[in-house]
Parts: structure tokens; C-alpha cells; sequence
């Protein structure tokens, strides 16, 4: 395409004001609308980023256009159908994560963008954090020989804790699922990606012990892979006086970690040949903690170029089946296969 892209943006939440209008900003992108159910909410961010128009009717605003692309910021159960009128109208995409509530709702926005003919991506910003990229690339690179065993973790105080509107997150009419979707959603993603293998079978347990909802607060499971590593998950809402956003990957030779509050480090501790142990630790100079500048620029630059989608929806996909099987299993008993 030609000229600066000009984006909308669908649901002005937090995840919208401190995540996707700054790294479409950052981008070069020019946002020309934006909508809320809530006029105030809609007014106020419209006036604080310099936003020309104020929607509250989602579909009157995709009708209206001035526009190349849709951000979709908006609670779960609505990605799906603003995803699908979004493409009909020939807009690409980029919504939020997880991708969906099914499989089927994923099947349907993937047929709308391949029929239309536009850029669908889900945004798993952790990809594009700066020391999930760097480990990648370490693993991927083989010189600590396969990996083995992956840990990840992201726990935190709950929604509510950072988005003055996090009480969605607990409605299960909103949510419908949950910190295993919101939290365990990304290092789900994230740690097929890092290994490059997908998962096969999942064994999850869930609870609620801190938050008034019926959905979960705390998740934990036991993952398989398909190139033979096994992996440990924790997602939880109810961490005390703390949070974390972990992974470790412990391989054949070596051992690659993420601390838990620091996205521009990668420690790696390898296995010296006739002895020995070497500590190599990389510090990533960026100012993308969240991976949020990554992942809308990403989106950017494959509309302006024409690129393929940077996080496919057949990717999120992939990831909705894992997060729906550990729901499964917690509801059984039992372990549940993929693939």
C-alpha cells in the first residue's frame, strides 16, 4: 500500500492505551478512530491521543471507514464477530488474545480473511518481548543441544490490579474463561514457539481462591511435546505482593533463563567440553518491555509491504485447541492429546 497506515481501534481499555495506540504511533501509523461501549471512555481517549473521531457503535465505525485496519481491544466473546464484519469489509486485523472462544469462532476468522483477502494477526506480543526473542534465537541455534524441559510461569494480582476496567476479566458472559486464557493463553504460545515444537498433550488443574468469580484465578499443567520435551505451566491471578513473567528452558548441554521480572535478560549456563561450567549473560538494550511495540509493528509493516501475517491465525488456532484441552483435562481427569 501506499501512503501512512491509518488504523481504528475497537475497545480503548488499558491493553488499547498502553500497548497497541502507542506502538501503532510508533510505528508511523496514523489512528483516525476509535470505539468504546462506554462514550466517555471514548471521548477521553480520543482526546488524549489526538484521535479524530469518537465511536461507541463498533459496526457503525467499520461502515463510516477512513481506514486500512482494525485493532480489536475488546473482551473475548467479541472477537470473533468484529474479526469477521472487519474482513468483510476489507479491513485486516490484529486483535487481542486469546483469539477466540472456540474453535469453530477460529475457523471463521480465518475463512473471512482468506476470502477477503486481508491480514489477520492475534496478538502474542510475548513473542516480540526482547529476551523471548534472543532465547529463540539461542535455542533454535542448537548449540545447547535439544531441549529438554521448559518452566514458565505468569502470575500477578489480577486485572484489576492495572486496568481500571479489569472486572470484565471475571464475568464469565465477557470472559468466559479464565487466567488460564488471559495469562496462560501467552506462554502457551510462547513456549512452542521458543522450542519449536508443538504441544501434544496437556494435564492441567485449576482453582479459585482469592477472586469473586466462577471462573479460575490459578492454573497449573503439565505439557508434551512433539520433538519429546516435556514442560511446566503456572498462570494465576492470585499472587501476593508479587508477580512473574518466567521461562526457563533447560536443554541437552545448557540451560537458557529468563528472569522473572527483567524482558531485556537472557542468562545461559552450558556444559564445557572436559569440564566445567560457563555463565554467559545477554542484556538486550530496548525500550519494548511488553513486546507490544513488536507485535503492532509487525502488523504495520505487513500491510504497508504485503507480508504474510507475522502471527497467523492458524497459529492462534493451534494455541486455542492447547488452552481448551487444559480445560478439558481439569474437567476430567484426565490427560488430554492433541495432534
Amino acid at each position: 500500500m501506499e501512503g501512512k497506515l491509518r488504523v481504528a481501534i475497537i475497545g480503548v481499555g488499558q491493553i488499547a492505551k498502553v500497548g497497541h495506540i502507542p506502538g501503532f504511533r510508533k510505528a508511523g501509523a496514523e489512528i483516525t478512530a476509535a470505539c468504546d461501549v462506554s462514550p466517555e471512555s471514548a471521548k477521553q481517549v480520543c482526546e488524549t491521543f489526538g484521535i479524530p473521531r469518537a465511536h461507541t457503535d463498533w459496526k457503525e465505525m467499520l461502515d463510516t471507514g477512513g481506514f486500512d485496519a482494525v485493532s480489536i481491544c475488546t473482551p473475548s466473546v467479541h472477537h470473533c464477530t468484529m474479526a469477521v464484519e472487519s474482513a468483510r469489509r476489507g479491513y485486516h486485523v490484529l486483535v487481542e488474545k486469546p483469539m477466540a472462544t472456540s474453535l469453530e469462532e477460529c475457523d471463521r476468522m480465518i475463512g473471512a480473511a482468506r476470502e477477503h483477502r486481508v491480514i489477520l494477526m492475534i496478538s502474542h506480543n510475548q513473542r516480540f518481548i526482547p529476551a523471548h526473542r534472543k532465547a529463540r534465537e539461542i535455542i533454535s541455534s542448537g548449540t545447547l543441544g535439544a531441549p529438554l524441559l521448559v518452566q514458565t510461569a505468569f502470575g500477578h494480582g489480577g486485572p484489576e490490579k492495572w486496568s481500571p476496567t479489569g472486572q470484565w476479566y471475571f464475568d464469565p458472559q465477557q470472559a468466559k474463561l479464565g487466567v488460564m486464557a488471559d495469562l496462560g493463553y501467552h506462554k502457551l504460545d510462547l513456549v512452542q514457539w521458543l522450542l519449536g515444537q508443538d504441544i501434544t498433550g496437556v494435564s492441567a488443574f485449576m482453582g479459585t481462591f482469592q477472586k469473586d468469580t466462577p471462573l479460575e484465578d490459578t492454573a497449573a499443567g503439565i505439557l508434551t511435546f512433539s520433538g519429546g520435551a516435556i514442560g511446566t505451566i503456572v498462570a494465576s491471578w492470585a499472587y501476593a505482593a508479587d508477580w512473574e513473567n518466567s521461562v526457563t528452558v533447560r536443554c541437552a548441554n545448557g540451560v537458557v533463563m529468563i528472569p522473572e521480572h527483567d524482558p531485556f535478560t537472557v542468562v545461559v549456563r552450558r556444559d564445557l567440553p572436559g569440564g566445567g561450567k560457563e555463565e554467559v549473560t545477554h542484556r538486550i538494550v530496548s525500550e519494548d518491555s511488553s513486546g507490544w511495540f513488536g507485535s503492532t509493528g509487525a502488523f504495520a509493516e505487513a500491510v504497508r509491504k504485503g507480508l504474510p501475517s507475522p502471527v497467523t491465525g492458524e497459529e492462534g488456532k493451534k494455541v486455542m485447541a492447547v488452552l481448551l484441552g487444559a480445560y478439558d483435562s481439569a474437567s476430567t481427569g484426565k490427560v488430554h492429546r492433541l495432534g
